[in-house]
């Protein structure tokens, strides 16, 4: 349940736990008894606590490797000290070379690698121009001759 903050013209502040359904938004003075109004406030910051420390492991907050390492997307092994620091090491790492292969796998289009634009538009009018039933076989044809 929220905790509302009501205000009494007499003795200031006061607040009330109340269930977020009902909605009323007169209460009555704890020390006079007097209506009053829900003040409008700002509501609390939550307090963020960082975790704390395991009591197991050499106390390895964990490992981070940055995307111009793996050539892909960087890698974080968070530990917060429940890992020693050699599993930290070698989680990582095993995690950066499968992020290295990944990218090795699948390679940007470049020079080298790829068709260029001009290649890729004119096997697609060489397939277009080739009656119904043919542009299959043109296009093994295209392929095996390297024609692209």
């Amino acid at each position: 349940m929220p905790i509302y903050e009501h205000r009494c013209r007499i003795h200031g502040l006061f607040q009330v736990l109340r269930p977020i359904i009902g909605g009323e938004v007169l209460e009555s003075c704890p020390l006079c008894g007097s209506q009053c109004v829900r003040a409008i406030s700002a509501p609390a910051p939550a307090v963020v606590k960082t975790r704390d420390r395991l009591p197991y492991g050499s106390g390895s907050r964990g490992k981070f490797i940055p995307a111009e390492e793996t050539g892909g997307m960087s890698i974080f092994v968070p530990s917060f000290g429940a890992l020693e620091r050699e599993e930290v090491e070698y989680t990582a790492e095993a995690a950066a070379e499968k992020e290295r292969e990944r990218v090795a796998k699948s390679k940007p289009l470049n020079e080298e690698n790829a068709m260029t634009k001009e290649a890729l538009g004119n096997v697609v009018k060489i397939g277009k121009n080739q009656p119904e039933g043919q542009r299959a076989k043109t296009m093994e044809k295209v392929k095996r001759e390297g024609l692209v």
